[in-house]
């Protein structure tokens, strides 16, 4: 698919911009013998600030502390670079605690009644459905140090909704046709990856 290539691509791109620019950081983390896993487990403490401010319906509050969260989201996956020390057991928990917090965040938004319920809901499942047959049709693909051998696909769709959020947060509401058409885009793209596993098995 050509929007993953892209993606890919500035993947790459954001990995290269944060070895530059994070290395101090990252030297003063690796030296306080912190590590990467330390940070993702860390993150998330910030459920809890995030869920009191919505049930505040204080958005600002909700913004302040995910955005805290989405900070040290680029430093573990960083620090794991710069040390060396990549592997599928950080990168499946990055991926779980990623996924969990993504989910409290639309949660907190059905709560709101900020979109429709539904659109919301089916958002959190087919966002799990696709990284599992994502995950399901990379299996065969080399031996893994961990239960799952994580592959981080999905997280565009993930960017996407994120900036439906944020910009719901600076009061542009258009959440219910956002989400629809990501949720019909990620429907076609768990029959893409379907198609894929049978045509591999």
């Amino acid at each position: 698919m050509g929007f993953t290539t892209s993606f890919t691509k500035f993947r790459q791109w954001s990995y290269k911009w944060r070895a530059k620019y994070f290395r101090p950081v990252l030297k003063l983390l690796a030296k306080l013998k912190i590590t990467p896993n330390q940070i993702t487990t860390f993150r998330l403490i910030f459920i809890l600030p995030i869920a009191y401010y919505f049930y505040r319906g204080n958005l600002l509050g909700v913004l302040i502390f995910y955005l805290i969260f989405w900070i040290l989201d680029l430093f573990d996956g960083s620090l794991a670079r710069y040390l060396k020390a990549t592997n599928d057991k950080g990168g499946s928990i990055d991926a779980v605690v990623d996924h969990f917090v993504y989910s409290i965040l639309i949660l907190g938004f059905i709560y709101l009644q900020a979109a429709d319920t539904l659109l919301l809901t089916y958002n959190i499942i087919i966002q799990l459905f696709v990284n599992l047959l994502v995950n399901v049709k990379n299996w065969h693909k080399g031996e893994s140090d961990w239960l799952i051998k994580v592959k981080p696909i999905v997280p565009y769709f993930k960017t996407l909704a994120h900036l439906f959020l944020f910009l719901y947060f600076l009061g542009f509401d258009f959440l219910n046709p956002a989400f629809l058409i990501l949720n019909i885009w990620m429907t076609i793209a768990s029959f893409y990856y379907f198609l894929k596993i049978k045509q591999n098995n």
